[in-house]
């Protein structure tokens, strides 16, 4: 496999390396040496990788997954859990991230959004949006705001889960094709610092000069580990909580033709906490996640294969302050209590046990109008999983909703549990998203600075122009404040 670029010289000759099969060796036959080595494949690990084609720089792309066309596990393999789903894409700098954090102007990361929605066109995205209908958008916001709800809306777009399949394989094979080089189920396991460069250790040892890590949010507490190993200091951000609500899909037509994906925001009346709804799926699916040691909820939806239901996460927002601050490990804890009571599989709750302090049966499930669309799960009480003001949270901000999305506290909605997202551990970062390491990066949900697949491609796009300015002497100088 070739180079990312020619730089009109042999490696070898400068620096002692030869080629061996796409890497640089040293004396060592078994140390395999890159410029950039990016950890994870998924939005942010393609889109960097992408980024540096034609820079001169050997690139290795890594993931503990497989390449797209073969990939079955959700959360591991080319494309990520994000663009291994169905695909939805934000393409606003008001929904995902913000900019501020990583000291970026809105302006820029919109610029930089636009062009992650170009390149998935040109990989053959359907050219299809949402939430461009400026009329139907006010309305809507009206009339959320008339019951306390804020609705945030955005220009988005639905690639679907079979397209999405179809897309990320198209750009694997165009990295592949322009000289990037991959290496596939290999699992990282310790990064070390050496010299100017770092050490990788998994199936082989690789020595890069940069490396971005990306692992996603299946990767984070990982790279949290690491990244103490070397001396980052990292921040604890919040938490969100929450659990899949599966309802009947015609209830959700009148605003999903509004906006695919409606981003809602209620604060609850006992708490006065922010719960959101999330990654909305019209007759979608509700599926399982598997991780080490813990097993979490999700949704899709497909192109051609439609349910009578429709799904979203509502997620209950959460900051921990002294002397509990570690909001990582809380949401392990959650998550690992949720799959001892279930058994190893997500609990379901039909929501009228839920709010009457029921336990769900089989047999209480089927009195709903519709069925549950992921079936491996067990039937149970979500409150015994989750934290008493998370559930209180949960509750009333359904019952909130319901003003907007009549029938979505009816007897024939379920819940399913756990749903966390993991993004809460934040990196100071510069804003090429580099760390106090030079040459170390972060990017992705794993970052903390990101949500979604767009914000997780630009952290990798604003990433790699760094790297890619460094190696042609035209880095800009960036403040030293770090976000």
């Amino acid at each position: 496999m070739g180079k990312s670029g020619s730089r009109g010289r042999a490696a070898g000759e400068n620096r002692g390396w030869h080629y061996r099969g796409g890497y640089r060796t040293s004396g060592d036959s078994s140390m395999k040496k890159v410029d950039v080595a990016i950890i994870g494949a998924g939005p942010a690990g393609l889109f960097a990788a992408n980024e540096l084609i034609g820079s001169g720089l050997d690139v290795l792309l890594i993931d503990r997954g497989v390449e797209p066309s073969v990939r079955k596990h959700i959360c591991f393999g080319v494309g990520g859990a994000g663009a291994f789903s169905d695909g939805k894409l934000n393409l606003t700098s008001k929904i995902g991230g913000d900019p501020a954090s990583i000291g970026q102007d809105e302006a820029v990361i919109q610029s930089y959004i636009d062009q992650v929605d170009q390149t998935f066109t040109a990989f053959g995205a359907p050219e299809k949006y949402s939430g461009e209908d400026q009329q139907a958008l006010s309305a809507l916001k009206r009339e959320a705001s008339r019951h306390g709800i804020e609705f945030i809306s955005g220009r988005q777009r639905h690639m679907g889960t079979s397209h999405v399949r179809e897309i990320i394989d198209r750009f694997y094979h165009h990295l592949l094709d322009h000289g990037i080089l991959t290496s596939l189920e290999n699992r990282i396991e310790h990064i070390s610092h050496k010299g100017n460069g770092f050490i990788l250790s998994g199936k082989e040892e690789i020595e890069a000069r940069y490396v971005l890590a990306a692992p996603g949010r299946a990767g984070a507490y990982w790279l949290r580990e690491e990244a103490g190993k070397l001396g980052i200091v990292t921040e604890y951000g919040p938490i969100d909580v929450g659990v899949r609500v599966e309802f009947p899909a015609e209830i959700y037509t009148q605003i999903e033709e509004v906006m695919y994906d409606a981003k809602l925001r209620v604060r609850t009346p006992s708490y006065d906490d922010m719960v959101r709804t999330f990654c909305t799926n019209p007759r979608g699916f509700v599926v399982k996640e598997s991780y080490d040691d813990f097993t979490l909820v999700n949704g899709h939806a497909e192109n051609d294969e439609k349910t009578e239901n429709t799904n979203f996460a509502l997620l209950s927002h959460i900051e921990l302050t002294d002397p509990v601050e570690d909001t990582t490990e809380y949401g392990r804890a959650i998550a690992k209590l949720a799959t001892t009571i279930g058994g190893g599989r997500p609990i379901i709750q039909r929501l009228k046990d839920m709010k009457s302090g029921h336990r769900s049966t089989a047999d209480r499930l089927r009195r709903a109008m519709i069925s549950p669309t992921l079936t491996d799960v067990t039937p149970g009480d979500i409150s015994m999983a989750l934290p008493d003001r998370v559930v209180v949270n949960l509750v009333e901000g359904l019952e909130q909703l319901n003003a907007i999305i009549p029938g979505l506290t009816s007897d024939n909605t379920f819940i399913y549990a756990p749903e966390i997202k993991f993004y809460d551990t934040r990196y100071p970062v510069s804003p090429a998203m580099e760390t106090i390491i030079p040459g170390f990066y972060v990017a992705g949900d794993a970052s903390g600075h990101c949500r979604g697949i767009v914000y997780s491609a630009v952290s990798g796009l604003i990433a790699a122009r760094h790297m890619r300015q460094i190696a042609q002497g035209s880095a800009v100088k960036l403040k030293e404040k770090r976000a």
